[in-house]
C-alpha cells in the first residue's frame, strides 16, 4: 500500500482560515502550473525544482507527446484530486487522501516506482512541493490582498 503523499508548509501566525485556503488554492496551482508549463516538480533532496526525466519512447508514443514534455497530466486525475488535506494555526498540509489510487499514482511518480515494489530514483518524477521563496511570494500576496 502506497504512502500517503502530501507536504507540510508552516505558515505565519495569525493568518486567518480564508487565507490559508487561498494560500492552500495558490500552492496546488502553482505545483500544477510548474509541471504542466516547466515540465519541473520540486526536489525534497536538493530543496530546488527540477526537470522531469523523459518518458520513454514507447509511452511518448502511447501519449502523443514528445519523451522530454514530461506534464504528469495523461487524464488530469491525479493533479485534480490534490487538495489541502489540513490546516491549523500554524501549518497547511497539502496531498492525497491516503489510500486512494490517485494517492497511489502520486507516489509513483514521487518515488519513480509506478506500480512496482520498489522505486527508481531516475525515473521519479517528484513534484508535491515548493521553494520557500514562492511559498512565502504567495503567502505574501494572499496576505496584501487580504489587507
Amino acid at each position: 500500500m502506497a504512502s500517503q503523499q502530501k507536504f507540510r508548509l508552516v505558515i505565519p501566525p495569525g493568518t486567518t482560515a480564508e487565507e490559508r485556503e487561498k494560500i492552500a488554492a495558490d500552492i496546488i496551482t502553482f505545483i500544477q502550473t510548474k509541471a504542466i508549463n516547466d515540465h519541473k516538480g520540486y526536489s525534497r533532496k536538493t530543496g530546488r525544482y527540477r526537470r522531469f526525466p523523459a518518458y520513454t519512447k514507447e509511452y511518448a508514443k502511447k501519449k502523443r507527446t514528445s519523451v522530454s514534455n514530461v506534464d504528469l497530466v495523461l487524464t488530469a486525475e491525479m493533479f485534480n484530486e490534490m487538495k489541502k488535506l489540513r490546516d491549523d494555526s500554524k501549518s497547511i498540509t497539502i496531498g492525497f487522501e491516503a489510500g486512494t489510487d490517485v494517492n497511489a499514482k502520486a507516489e509513483g511518480n514521487q518515488i519513480g516506482s509506478y506500480g512496482k515494489p520498489r522505486g527508481d530514483p531516475r525515473k521519479a518524477r517528484p513534484f508535491l512541493g515548493i521553494t520557500k521563496k514562492d511559498a512565502s511570494e504567495i503567502i505574501r500576496n494572499v496576505k496584501e490582498e487580504a489587507a
